[in-house]
Formats: C-alpha cells, structure tokens, sequence
C-alpha cells in the first residue's frame, strides 16, 4: 500500500479518542475483495489532498441534514476529471475507517472505476438491475471492507440501459444501498453526451458537477444543468477542475 495512504491512515487513527469512530450504521459482511484498490491516492500531490479534504467537508456541510447521502458526480461534456475526483474522494472518506463508503458506476459511455481500482471488469449495476445478479454478487469488497464498488457490469446498449436505469429495481437499489453506508457515490457519464445521466441524477439527494477551467463554456454548462433540473436533480455544488493560477494558490486563498 501507499506510503502516502499509510501514514494519512495511521494520522486519522491517532487522532481518534477512545469510544470514538463507530459507525453510524449497521456493519455487514464482508464480500468479494478487489485486486489492487490501494494504488489510488499512491504519491498524490499535497495540493490536490487538500482540495480533497475541503471537498470532503463542504459535502459534510450540505448533506448533514439528509438522511440519506447519495452523491452523483457528472460534468456537461466528456473529459472534465470527475472520475478521478471522486476515486479520490472516496479514499480520503475512507480514511478515518468510521464510515463505509459505496462507489457505483453508472458511467455508461466510458467506465473507468474498475480499472482505477484494479478489479476486473466483471458484471455489476447493469446486470443487478437486469435481474441476472443479486446485489451482494455486484459488489467489491476493498480496503478491509471500508470502501465498495460496484462496477458497471455488461453494456446492454442505450436502448436496454436507460430503462434499467429508469426503473422500480433502480428505486429498490437506492434504497437498499442507503441504509448500509454513510455515502454513496456515483460517477455518471457527462449530461449532454448521455441521455441517461439525468434520469439517474433523479435518485440522487445532491448532484456536484465538475467543470474544466477555461475551457467548457457558459452555455453548455448551462444547459447541462437544464436537462437534470427537468428530472428534478438537485445541484448542491460545482467542482472547477485544472484551476491555472497566475500568482501563487496561497495568495487566493487570502483574498
């Protein structure tokens, strides 16, 4: 495992007062480990740790009133490095090993979570909602059981998918997955390149979009919000990616 993830491991650890750091929910089996999920977060730059961390609690901040915390991260167009912001996220949740974390890809144009997690690309979500796997047969089990993934599984085409998506299975999934961890985190595929994404945001309590800097444009960000705003997503944030800064970042910051 990463040196890095060791030591941000054992600091959360220390810090831990004695009695504290259960979880709020109840603990379950656990099932099918991934290969390699540790390689994620190996040399992770410290600026990018700490917008992680800020992230993390601006989250905390919005959701703590829910009752339930799913998160759907998209972007408007493709390339905009939201799965790789919310691979990272999810390690840095993980990091206190008091709450259990789901990832799920619904990336139907390009999944990517597998890979970054180094798991075989097996059946997952597309086949649970198809009825061809039980929930527990989807999942993978990493990091001592702190942090799932459900991979997307058999591409069914979009014709198939978007009513998997849209459907009473989909509905129980949510709620099944709720009650047994603190988050869940969903990377979907960008709005305007997949017509599914806002159907699937519509099961979400908070939608972040990510946005590259200095290159989507205002009106496409905007009608991207539009199309999941028609199924009733709910925006809670927006992520600007690849931020160039013209004088020192720490100088912003005091502004």
């Amino acid at each position: 495992m990463s040196k890095i993830y060791d030591a941000l491991r054992r600091a959360e650890r220390d810090r831990k007062k004695p009695g504290k750091g259960t979880s709020r929910r109840p603990a379950r089996s656990r099932r099918r480990k991934g290969g390699h999920g540790h390689v994620f977060l190996r040399g992770i730059d410290e600026e990018f740790r700490r917008s992680l961390l800020t992230l993390r609690n601006s989250i905390d901040s919005e959701m703590k009133q829910k009752e339930s915390r799913v998160i759907m991260f998209t972007s408007a167009v493709k390339g905009e490095g939201k799965t790789t912001i919310i691979a990272s996220l999810a390690r840095i949740l993980t990091l206190g090993e008091s709450e259990r974390i789901l990832l799920v890809d619904c990336s139907v144009l390009n999944p990517e979570l597998h890979q970054l997690f180094g798991i075989k690309k097996e059946r997952g979500i597309l086949d649970y909602l198809a009825g061809d796997i039980s929930l527990q047969d989807a999942i993978h089990t990493l990091d001592e059981g702190v942090l799932d993934l459900i991979p997307l599984g058999t591409i069914k085409g979009e014709d198939a998918t978007q009513p998997l998506f849209n459907s009473e299975r989909m509905e129980l999934f949510i709620k099944e997955v709720v009650g047994a961890y603190h988050y869940v985190l969903i990377d979907s595929s960008s709005i305007l390149e997949a017509p599914v994404t806002p159907i699937i945001a519509s099961y979400a309590d908070g939608v972040v979009m990510v946005v590259n800097a200095g290159k989507t444009r205002r009106e496409v960000i905007k009608r991207a919000i539009l199309s999941v705003e028609k199924f009733d997503g709910n925006f809670i944030g927006t992520i600007l990616n690849k931020k160039k800064y013209y004088i020192p970042e720490f100088i912003y910051r005091r502004v």
